[in-house]
């Protein structure tokens, strides 16, 4: 019996492999090279928080539950994003979230009147305070919005998609307040009390 070798009728695989190699030894280069320079993508790199922030309790305040997602979320992000340690009780500053609101508007409707587009809203309320809360800090709202395309033929496949963009913009919020933190002048509680 015997056996035949065919041609793929490929030409230039060598070339292609090469070629390949080199777009990665490119792409390679470029990631360590954006790297080493600090850039980091939006929400992955350490923030800096001011050395008062060290320790910090997290609390939530008036229509927010004690088990609200706002609150897992700010922990998580000061536990991965920052060096602050979270502390549950003590004599610690604590960061306040309070007056979360979410709500949307008709943004479009159709020729026909039915609504075609919504602008989604979503806000939060934070203050840093002191444990006598005495406030360390003027009171700040972050304020997030989305646009938001409405499709009466496919009602529930869009409402999962707003109950995921409530949730990137409770994100982004939490974002907003890192950044913030980062920045943000303290006031010295000792001097209000003379």
């Amino acid at each position: 019996m015997k056996y035949r070798v065919q041609s793929t009728g490929y030409k230039g695989t060598g070339r292609r492999a090469l070629s390949a190699l080199t777009l990665h030894a490119v792409l390679c280069t470029l990631y360590f090279s954006l790297a080493s320079c600090g850039f980091h993508l939006r929400g992955t790199g350490k923030v800096e928080a001011p050395a008062a922030l060290s320790v910090l309790q997290v609390s939530v305040e008036g229509n927010l539950p004690e088990s609200s997602p706002l609150l897992a979320a700010m922990k998580n992000a000061l536990r991965t994003q920052t060096d602050i340690q979270i502390q549950e009780s003590g004599d610690a500053p604590r960061l306040m979230l309070y007056r979360e609101q979410s709500d949307s508007r008709v943004l479009s409707v159709t020729s026909t009147g039915k609504v075609d587009e919504y602008l989604l809203k979503y806000e939060v309320s934070f203050q840093l305070v002191d444990v006598d809360n005495k406030p360390l800090s003027e009171p700040q709202t972050v304020k997030v919005q989305r646009d938001h395309q409405f499709d009466r033929l496919n009602v529930l496949a869009k409402e999962r998609e707003e109950r995921e963009l409530r949730s990137e913009m409770q994100r982004d919020a939490v974002q907003q307040i890192l950044r913030r933190l980062s920045r943000i002048t303290l006031i010295d509680s000792d001097a209000n009390k003379h």
